[in-house]
């Protein structure tokens, strides 16, 4: 068995470590801003950050965009945080009792704001993109973590539908930047 080079696992090593603790400071930074105390507000825009930072480093590292990593994550960041926040709305708008209702725990708000900014200015795409991972974040979250949705039956059903639209947040970042 060849022996493992340890130079590029120990930089491996301390990138993960740079950035988690960039994503947990960032994370406190904006959950200050927004006046956020809750704990599962934390989880989410967590994850969201992380997806943010990992998406981030794929334009770094692909150069598909004409905004470089650093901006587009600039850009992103507060929209990012949006969308971890969009599905919760249900709760402020509907009640406790509707939450995690099909219709805010869907891909339906981001699609449609691509739809809207797919021949616009790189900068709009950039923020609408931002909101896109946050939203794709806080359903895949959910898939993991609860994966009940009100109106759909058992467990296996709702976690299908988080899912299913938290990956179809996640297509047009897979779709190469114009």
């Amino acid at each position: 068995m060849k022996r493992l080079d340890r130079t590029p696992w120990r930089r491996l090593l301390l990138t993960l470590g740079a950035s988690l603790t960039v994503a947990v400071l960032l994370n406190w930074a904006i959950l200050k801003l927004f006046g956020q105390k809750s704990a599962a507000r934390a989880e989410h825009s967590l994850v969201g950050i992380i997806f943010l930072m990992a998406y981030a480093s794929r334009v770094m590292d692909t150069g598909e965009t004409r905004l470089g990593a650093v901006t587009f994550f600039l850009l992103a960041l507060i929209p990012c945080y949006l969308g971890t926040v969009f599905p919760d709305l249900d709760i402020t708008l509907l009640g406790i009792g509707a939450h995690r209702n099909p219709l805010f725990h869907s891909s339906l708000s981001f699609l449609v704001l691509w739809w809207l900014v797919t021949r616009q200015s790189v900068i709009l795409q950039a923020v609408v993109l931002g909101y896109g991972i946050g939203l794709a974040s806080h359903l895949c979250w959910d898939t993991l973590d609860y994966g009940d949705v009100r109106w759909l039956p058992g467990g296996m059903a709702g976690r299908i539908w988080l899912a299913g639209n938290s990956l179809a947040c996640l297509v047009p970042l897979m779709v190469k930047s114009r």
